[in-house]
């Protein structure tokens, strides 16, 4: 990992590691999501069950809706910066995590620039916006 300098981010050392980390579950939510289409309601059979009282479809229903707003949250920041020219290369860096030259030998039409600087401050950018975007959702109550 790089070293962290003061002063070069806008967000903390600890914030970035925290979205860094909300990132690299993206893939787990895409997955959950999809399974999660075809919910359907519990049998019913006569049969004690468990204490949980309530409604287990509306609970997959919340719980798939939560998950599509994180998605949403992460692709529309990764389209947000510059534009979006560097969407397909931002979500495979921060959310699978490749590193740029992995990403500019497998994927190069990903990258529409071969500046290796002016990726990582797309990236940068992605932090900074990712961070006001959580703590405005936040601050919502979202």
């Amino acid at each position: 990992m790089r070293t962290y300098i003061p002063g070069s981010w806008e967000i903390s050392k600890e914030r970035y590691l925290e979205l860094r980390a909300f990132c690299l579950q993206y893939p787990q939510w895409q997955t959950e999501a999809a399974s999660m289409l075809g919910v359907s309601g519990a049998g019913v059979d006569d049969m004690p069950h468990g204490t949980d009282p309530g409604d287990p479809t509306g609970r997959a229903v919340e719980r798939r809706e939560m998950l599509i707003t994180k998605i949403s949250l992460v692709e529309r920041c990764a389209a947000a910066v510059e534009g979006g020219v560097w969407y397909q290369a931002l979500i495979l860096n921060v959310c699978r995590p490749m590193s740029w030259e992995v990403i500019r030998d497998l994927y190069p039409e990903a990258l529409k620039s071969s500046d290796r600087t002016r990726f990582f401050r797309a990236r940068r950018a992605f932090f900074n916006l990712l961070d006001k975007e959580q703590n405005k959702s936040i601050l919502s109550g979202q």
